[in-house]
């Protein structure tokens, strides 16, 4: 056999060899079963610890998997601490327990100062009138003592501020105690106002006030300026000037028995009527237009100091 012959049968041999190979250690992998892709291990599932997926009922439908929920995206921005109560003020504060949570959102810290006179302001007015005048259906008195007025002022402040309002509101809305007391108004209590005052004109005239036509037929405010320019009178004789400071007194007066016969709801609204009123009346409109591009515009700047440093929290 020549030299071609003996390589070809070399071949032909080591060939043989190489399929013998692969035939035997196939069988011996198809002999031991298929290969284990994943390892399950079935003794966990007797486990009572729990986990992360819902238990499947055999016989009932599966329960839905919700996963946890994050928090409220405003939640790191509301300070509900506990306020410092003076322990002197004898006020019946549970009574608008919303009121004080709705002025806490409209005086908010960050934007207190830009909407001041439009929206946080007119709200803590309203909520002190209809605090002292829900109040008097005990007490029986339209306006509190100097002293009484204090705590009653910083009692309300330290409220506010643990549901996240301004420390600083007593500034931001020049809250002075004539905002509590009768000032320089001769009448303070409910009796003598009904003596002197057409309480049932009065409150038909504030009952509903027209959102829409109030501040055109002034039907609420003229019957306000009336019965307060009568109890400013009481010891004297009519006056016809209702921006004295006597009659302004005595109109603060006024709102607070209204806001003692209506609900604090209701009351709330006719305030803040009566309180717009007073905006349109003026030239605040372009006033409020110029604060809410400020405000807007603190906001963005905020946020994007924010952003820049990779805090996504920005609301």
């Amino acid at each position: 056999m020549g030299p071609a012959g003996r390589l070809s049968v070399a071949a032909a041999l080591l060939s043989c060899l190489c399929l013998h190979g692969l035939l035997g250690n196939s069988g011996q992998a198809f002999a031991q079963g298929p290969p284990v892709l994943h390892r399950i291990d079935h003794a966990e599932e007797d486990d009572d610890s729990g986990g992360l997926m819902p238990e499947l009922s055999p016989t009932g439908s599966p329960q839905p998997f919700v996963p946890f929920l994050a928090p409220a995206p405003l939640a790191p921005f509301y300070n509900n601490s506990t306020p410092k109560l003076s322990g002197l003020n004898s006020l019946n504060f549970t009574a608008i327990n919303g009121l004080m949570t709705t002025t806490a959102v409209d005086c908010f810290a960050s934007f207190a100062p830009f909407l001041a006179n439009v929206i946080c302001c007119p709200q803590l007015q309203a909520t002190l009138t209809i605090l002292i005048g829900q109040s008097s259906k005990q007490t029986g008195s339209l306006a509190l003592d100097p002293t009484l007025a204090n705590y009653c002022l910083s009692d309300v402040q330290q409220l506010l501020m643990s549901q996240g309002a301004s420390d600083d509101l007593h500034s931001i809305c020049s809250v002075h105690l004539s905002n509590a007391t009768e000032g320089s108004c001769p009448v303070s209590t409910v009796d003598v106002f009904e003596s002197v005052v057409d309480s049932s004109k009065l409150l038909e005239a504030c009952r509903k006030v027209d959102p829409v036509n109030e501040c055109c037929s002034q039907t609420c405010q003229s019957a306000i300026s009336d019965a307060a320019r009568k109890i400013s009178s009481k010891d004297a004789a009519l006056t016809s000037d209702t921006a004295s400071p006597k009659v302004n007194s005595c109109r603060n007066v006024v709102l607070r028995w209204l806001s003692s016969r209506l609900e604090p709801s209701s009351a709330t609204k006719m305030l803040r009527q009566i309180s717009n009123c007073n905006v349109n009346g003026g030239k605040q409109w372009e006033a409020l237009r110029f604060t809410i591009e400020v405000l807007l515009l603190e906001v963005l700047t905020h946020c994007s100091t924010l952003f820049a440093y990779g805090d996504m929290s920005c609301p």
